[in-house]
């Protein structure tokens, strides 16, 4: 079909009419025309398909394939200033031989060697972005990691910790870009855990993101000596939280909400940040970011006024409410 395409498009045949007639004209010769193509010349089919292959085939794509096997210095004086990867011109190269050669190999065949290979050069490549950073706190011994872990990094990660020199207690924070991929991985988080209790020491994996505890709990009969903490909430994906005691605190999640949203800090002289039945609740607006802070019945006055938003019910007096909304209340 794509020779028929390339012939149609090559004829002028740009419109609607021409796959339908094209279309039709298959039709006919297969559900009985079929024996006036005896009457075709074989050189003229010929040279139809030599036709489609000059205009198939990407000429350009020659020297990129050839610039990706030559060095810099060589490419410069050549001119060759447009190249692909290594791995993808040897990849090109490899599927081409299997469309034809050896005897039993075809298209499927290439192109699953093909992904298989683009597969190994992933998992290779991707385990040179995983780091690894050490620092000391006090009497915790920190990990923190970078990139994806699986079964490429597993073996260098188990080679970097040392259940024998490291203190009694040692945390290994999972960064925002690390997750599990596979059992390799998490059975070196068991061993490796395994190791430190063996020893009389704690290690903790912190930060894991919901897919990797996902992975973890369903694996939980394999994950035994493991011991772990998710990775907090991010601010961007509050909607409509809670928080007891109508005491806005200076800093955590609510406080880089305020500052990210840049609502005016709260002090005691604004108003009461403890507030009494009689104090007047505080309401602060900017954007599409609302906080209401005070144990008055304000409070719940405002939380019950008409609203667009639908992230706003009713809530009981008493806390401190940051629900985004759509307009200033």
């Amino acid at each position: 079909m794509i020779g028929l395409s390339t012939v149609n498009c090559l004829n002028g045949g740009k419109g609607r009419l021409g796959p339908c007639v094209t279309a039709l004209g298959i039709m006919a010769c297969v559900m009985g025309a079929y024996p006036l193509l005896n009457y075709i010349p074989v050189a003229a089919l010929a040279g139809i398909m030599l036709v489609v292959v000059l205009h198939t085939f990407k000429w350009f794509t020659i020297p990129m394939v050839l610039a990706a096997f030559l060095p810099k210095s060589m490419r410069e004086k050549l001119g060759l200033q447009r190249k692909v990867p290594r791995i993808d011109a040897i990849v090109i190269i490899i599927v081409t031989i299997l469309c034809k050669w050896p005897a039993g190999t075809n298209i499927a065949v290439a192109v699953g060697v093909g992904v298989a290979i683009c597969s190994v050069s992933y998992a290779w490549n991707s385990a040179d972005t995983f780091e690894v950073i050490v620092s000391e706190k006090e009497d915790v011994k920190q990990y923190f990691i970078h990139g994806p872990f699986f079964f490429t990094s597993a073996n260098r990660f188990l080679k970097i910790l040392n259940a024998d020199e490291d203190p009694e207690k040692v945390e290994v924070v999972f960064s925002e870009a690390t997750s599990l991929f596979d059992y390799s991985a998490m059975q070196a988080m068991n061993k490796v855990s395994a190791e430190y209790k063996s020893k009389g020491k704690q290690i903790v994996f912190k930060s894991l993101c919901s897919k990797s505890t996902k992975l973890i709990n369903k694996a939980s009969h394999l994950m035994s000596e493991t011991e772990y903490t998710e990775r907090d909430m991010e601010v961007a994906d509050l909607h409509g939280v809670e928080w007891g005691g109508g005491d806005l605190p200076e800093g955590g999640e609510l406080g880089h909400a305020l500052s990210r949203y840049g609502l005016p800090s709260l002090h005691p002289d604004h108003g009461s940040r403890n507030g009494t039945k009689d104090s007047p609740a505080q309401v602060v607006s900017a954007n599409d970011l609302t906080v209401v802070v005070g144990n008055v019945n304000e409070a719940a006055n405002v939380l019950k006024e008409p609203t667009r938003s639908p992230s706003r019910t009713r809530r009981t007096p008493g806390c401190i409410v940051v629900c985004p909304c759509g307009s200033p209340i």
